[in-house]
């Protein structure tokens, strides 16, 4: 007989956690657009960010999925910590979403939603469809697990030793607490071991009181999700993850002197435990968001005190003012001076690449990721403004010199790029043990040297339409194509006599040649300030 328990608990469980996981992974595929556009558009209104953590939880039946999607934000800089915060406290009300689910125990037709599931996936050629398919099977999925966890348990709800062994949870609060935040930890998931108390309190393994500690329990360690999930990241996903255990816990410790008031009121609004278990779990989280939103702003400062320091932050456009739209001339001056900038964005670039280079570096590696995230932004912007600026009265040189900008505009958009890729190159040299020898350094030390001073100048032409200095750039440009085909030469020379090997030097020539096409790009630049070329 404990064999037949131990397989359908096993069973089960392991059927509802993969229901669970399809239900949520294909919901989070399906509205992730949907997703990214709620998450962007927060501010720092507590309120709206609340809902918004509400109605995505809601959507994707995981907080936990939640919150790793939302440390991804953070780390990428698209909300802020107290945005984050009130959005983690909304994803605990939209989480007791999947308990209400539960509670309805669709388990009789279960099997239909199964059916509809699988035809749904194998008939439908899209996607999209396919992942429709994927949710309705794992909706079905939830139902059939918890029913045979539920007829596992049941003979156990007779046994009085292990009757009272889980109502002991009532007895003792802490324990109860304690042993929902271990599984919960474990588990990785506060809907599955949701799923698992409604499952023995449907058969009389747990009563309310239990019932009601383990849940708190589970809000606790729910949040274990979003430490894993900020180990690497940057140092608000780390607050994040703090902020959320700290909400949660202080969440508990309110709750727990008011649990006569939950054993009081909540039979009151329905008489199936399975229900109580579920309304318990949202009276508690709405509650506690209640009132701790409030206090949003004192933890991110005590946050603050704890988790000393700032992260490398997005770099902004400052020259570009729509005021200065009406006078053109000025407007253009205000666009020339944000190309420098996203040129000295460049030229640090540039310095964190050369690095990487000789010794790669991880965190230069996700600064330079941000750096090409500005370049990007910055270009987008300045394409839209000078948009706006044909939209005036222009002269006929203004007129020729805006296209002009445009090309130059996306030329140090690709200089960020190949910035980016050669710190890739050293990230793939790093991953496999891939060396250089120690000409094939001095070789790529010369190159970044020329690079570098053919960025001042490029900068020095841009800001001042300094003729000479554009004409400077030239030369070095053909110093650069000159060396670059000497440097290959003198590697494959290297290969034949054994200093160098082969997939180090693959690494090499690609460094080589995104080195070559960064000059041709800043080159091309200075040609657009001497009027020659394709400007």
């Amino acid at each position: 007989m404990d064999y037949k328990i131990i397989l359908g608990v096993v069973g089960g469980l392991g059927l509802f956690i993969y229901g669970m996981y399809l239900l949520s992974e294909s919901l989070r595929k399906l509205s992730l657009t949907l997703l990214k556009t709620m998450l962007e558009k927060m501010t720092s209104n507590k309120i709206r960010a609340t809902l918004v953590g509400i109605i995505v939880t809601a959507i994707i039946q995981s907080s936990s999925a939640a919150s790793v999607i939302l440390i991804g934000f953070l780390n990428a800089g698209f909300i802020t910590l107290a945005g984050a915060l009130a959005i983690m406290l909304g994803a605990h009300v939209g989480t007791t979403i999947t308990a209400q689910l539960i509670a309805f125990k669709l388990s009789t037709v279960a099997p239909i939603f199964v059916f509809i599931g699988v035809m749904v996936f194998f008939l439908s050629r899209k996607d999209k469809n396919k992942n429709k398919g994927l949710a309705i099977l794992g909706f079905g999925f939830l139902f059939v697990g918890l029913a045979m966890m539920s007829a596992a348990v049941k003979p156990l709800a007779d046994n009085e030793v292990t009757r009272n062994f889980f109502l002991n949870f009532g007895k003792e609060p802490f324990l109860g607490v304690l042993t929902g935040f271990l599984v919960t930890a474990i588990l990785q998931s506060s809907s599955t071991v949701t799923g698992m108390i409604i499952a023995c309190a449907t058969v009389g393994l747990l009563d309310l009181p239990s019932s009601i500690y383990l849940i708190f329990g589970t809000n606790i360690g729910t949040g274990v999700t979003a430490i894993l999930a900020s180990i690497g990241g940057n140092l608000a996903s780390k607050k994040l993850a703090l902020g959320n255990i700290l909400f949660t816990v202080t969440a508990t410790a309110i709750a727990l002197p008011c649990t006569s008031l939950y054993l009081t009121y909540i039979p009151m609004i329905s008489a199936d435990v399975a229900r109580q278990i579920a309304n318990a779990h949202t009276a508690f989280n709405v509650v506690s968001t209640m009132i701790l939103l409030p206090f949003v702003r004192f933890v991110v400062a005590f946050l603050d005190k704890v988790i000393p320091g700032q992260d490398y932050e997005k770099k902004e456009a400052k020259h570009l003012d729509k005021n200065l739209l009406v006078t053109p001339n000025l407007a253009i001056k205000a666009v020339v001076k944000e190309m420098v900038v996203m040129l000295s964005i460049c030229k640090e670039m540039l310095g964190k690449a050369r690095i990487c280079t000789i010794s790669y570096n991880h965190k230069i590696k996700n600064e330079i990721s941000l750096d090409e995230e500005s370049v990007d932004e910055m270009q987008k912007n300045i394409t839209s403004y000078l948009v706006e600026v044909t939209q005036t009265e222009l002269s006929d040189k203004q007129r020729r010199l805006v296209p002009a900008l445009l090309h130059s505009v996306n030329d140090i958009e690709k200089v960020a790029d190949y910035c980016e890729h050669i710190v890739i190159l050293s990230q793939r040299a790093f991953e496999h043990d891939l060396t250089y020898s120690s000409h094939a350094v001095q070789e790529l030390e010369k190159l970044f040297d020329k690079t570098e001073t053919l960025m001042r100048h490029t900068q020095k032409a841009i800001l001042n339409d300094d003729h000479k200095a554009a004409g400077i750039t030239l030369n070095i440009e053909q110093e650069i194509d000159e060396l670059t085909a000497q440097y290959k030469m003198n590697h494959v020379k290297r290969l034949a006599e054994g200093i160098c090997f082969s997939d180090a030097g693959l690494v090499y020539t690609d460094v080589l040649t995104d080195i070559e096409r960064l000059n041709d790009h800043l080159c091309n630049i200075t040609k657009g300030v001497l009027h020659i070329g394709k400007r």
